[in-house]
């Protein structure tokens, strides 16, 4: 059997002596750091992909389509309100706004 384990580069270290409890305790918060960086990118990607979909969702939900919706601008203060209620910070409707401007500035066809 097999074990994944998340890409962080492990390098073969030498022992650190018992003497050098410095040098132990700086490799271990390198490991840290490069493993907090990686965490960091990987959820940016996850994110940004999410909040693509979620302004796609918007856009197809509004607008069915068409190039304009009468009442986007409603829309917007609703599921400010509503996933900010369910799910915290994040949704202000600024923030729900560039969601749905993310996606139809990167629109895929």
């Amino acid at each position: 059997m097999t074990r994944n384990r998340a890409n962080l580069s492990v390098s073969p270290r030498p022992r650190v002596p018992a003497s050098d409890y410095s040098a132990l305790i700086s490799d271990i918060s390198g490991l840290l750091e490069q493993a907090r960086r990686t965490a960091a990118r990987s959820i940016n990607s996850i994110l940004t992909v999410a909040y693509w979909e979620i302004g796609r969702r918007i856009v197809e939900y509004e607008q069915e389509g068409k190039a304009h919706s009468e009442y986007g601008e409603k829309l917007l203060d609703r599921l400010s309100s509503d996933l900010t209620s369910k799910h915290g910070r994040g949704f202000s409707r600024s923030n729900v706004a560039l969601m749905r401007a993310f996606y139809l500035a990167w629109e895929i066809v």
